[in-house]
């Protein structure tokens, strides 16, 4: 895991980047990375593929917020939003 503070923003960003195993995807790698991370209080963004009930799930009781890209596939979540 590759963890890269962005020092130049007053706003304390940091940015994480996980290579996944062979045969599998970020879906998998985000629940464990946001375990490692501990974002409680801090705002959890992810592209269209993190957008997924089990990760908002995991961000919800890690005690952060989140933004999530959803896809135009998503049409019962993106009318809930």
């Amino acid at each position: 895991m590759e963890w890269v503070p962005n020092t130049h923003q007053p706003q304390r960003i940091l940015i994480v980047h996980l290579k996944v195993p062979d045969k599998t995807n970020e879906i998998t790698a985000v629940p464990t990375l946001l375990r490692a991370l501990e974002p409680a209080g801090c705002i959890v963004t992810t592209d269209a593929m993190g957008g997924q009930k089990k990760i908002a799930r995991e961000i919800i009781e890690a005690a952060a917020d989140y933004v999530l890209a959803l896809k135009g596939n998503h049409e019962t979540a993106r009318e809930e939003a």
